[in-house]
C-alpha cells in the first residue's frame, strides 16, 4: 500500500526542501514497525543527538543515504560498541530498514532521522559530536546543470569535517567515475582532510564490506564500486 497521507504528514517535514523521491509503497506490517519505533528512536527536527540517550563514551557513527537498511545493519552488527545515527528521507527505505534492523536485534543501537543531511548535521549535531561519517553511493545527478544536486559539496564536506572528532573518518563509495572523481577532488581540497589513499587515490574495498542493493545494481551495468577514506587531522 502507499503511504497515507496522515503518516506521511507526521513524519515528512515537507516544509523542507529536498530532492529525490519521498513517497512510494509498503506493506501494512512495515507501517506497523515504523509506528512503533520511530517514537523511540527517531530524531524529530526539535531533536538533537544530546536528546537521544546515547550511552557516555559510546563511538556515534553516521550513515547519510542508508536507503533499505542493508549497510547500516552491517555496521551494527560489526561494531556492536557503536551508536548508528541513519539519514534517510525516502521513507519507505526507511520502513524497510527498520524492519531489517529489528529483525537483526540492533535496532535499539540505531537513531533514525528522515531530515536533510545538510540539516541534521547544522541543527542536530554538534561541534567535534560524531566519531565517523559514511556516504554510500549518493544520487550522481549526472546532468551538469544538476550537479549542484550533488550531495558533495564543498560547504557541506567543510561542515561534515566540523562535526568529525579529530581523527574521525569519512568513507565514501560510487559506481559511477564522474561522482567518485567529484567526491575525491572536494575532500581533497578539504582543509582538514587527509586521503587516507593519498591525493587523488582510493582505498581498495575493505574485505568485509557486503554489496549493498545500489553496489549490486552498478554491477549488475557493469560498473565497479571506488572508496573513498578521509581522516580528520
Amino acid at each position: 500500500m502507499r503511504l497515507s497521507k496522515e503518516f506521511r504528514d507526521q513524519f515528512i517535514q515537507h516544509e523542507m526542501r529536498t530532492h529525490g523521491r519521498k513517497n512510494g509503497f509498503v506493506t501494512t506490517g512495515q507501517e506497523a514497525r515504523l509506528l512503533h519505533w520511530l517514537p523511540l528512536i527517531g530524531l524529530p527536527k526539535e531533536k538533537t543527538l544530546a536528546d537521544a540517550n546515547i550511552p557516555a563514551g559510546s563511538p556515534v557513527v553516521m550513515e547519510i543515504g542508508f536507503g533499505n537498511g542493508d549497510f547500516l545493519v552491517h555496521l551494527a552488527e560489526s561494531h556492536p560498541e557503536w551508536i548508528l545515527i541513519g539519514v534517510e528521507i525516502y521513507l519507505p527505505g526507511v520502513a524497510k530498514a527498520v524492519g531489517r534492523l529489528e529483525d537483526a536485534g540492533v535496532i535499539e543501537r540505531t537513531r533514525i532521522t528522515q531530515l536533510p543531511a545538510q540539516y541534521v548535521l547544522e541543527h542536530q549535531v554538534a561541534a567535534e559530536q560524531l566519531d565517523g561519517l559514511f556516504v554510500n553511493h549518493p544520487d550522481p545527478w549526472p546532468k551538469a546543470r544538476h550537479h549542484k544536486r550533488r550531495i558533495i559539496q564543498k560547504d557541506f564536506a567543510a561542515l561534515m569535517v566540523s562535526r568529525l572528532k579529530p581523527g574521525g573518518f569519512i568513507k565514501l563509495a560510487s559506481d559511477k567515475p564522474d561522482l567518485a572523481e567529484w567526491m575525491r577532488d572536494i575532500l581533497d581540497a578539504t582543509p582538514g582532510l587527509k586521503n587516507v589513499a593519498g591525493v587523488g587515490g582510493y582505498i581498495d574495498r575493505d574485505a568485509d564490506r557486503p554489496e549493498t542493493k545500489f553496489e549490486q545494481r552498478g554491477l549488475r551495468a557493469g560498473r565497479v564500486s571506488q572508496f573513498l577514506h578521509y581522516v580528520k587531522e
